[in-house]
């Protein structure tokens, strides 16, 4: 795929005039979307022979916490209850 091809191919709907398979055009701004919303990022590169390889960098995921325990990060009180529970952002 030219490199000017490259660019477009995250583009909703386009698909390359030499492409031989059928679709819709939306998978790769799908997979793009879905990257960048969790902090990493998708890069296009040629593939030996013909095509293209999509290279997904994603950020490393938190340690999972400690069976037993407090909970860290922000807190919130409810009301009638004295213990401190774990903020949530719903």
């Amino acid at each position: 795929m030219p490199t000017a091809d490259r660019a477009r191919a995250f583009d909703r709907f386009w698909r390359a005039s030499d492409s031989p398979h059928d679709g819709t055009g939306l998978g790769l701004p799908i997979v793009r979307h879905l990257v960048h919303a969790s902090g990493g990022d998708i890069t296009l590169h040629e593939a030996p022979g013909t095509g293209l390889d999509a290279r997904v960098r994603l950020r490393p995921a938190p340690p999972h916490p400690t069976p037993g325990a407090p909970p860290s990060g922000p807190t919130r009180r409810r009301p009638g209850r004295h213990a401190r529970t774990p903020a949530y952002p719903w």
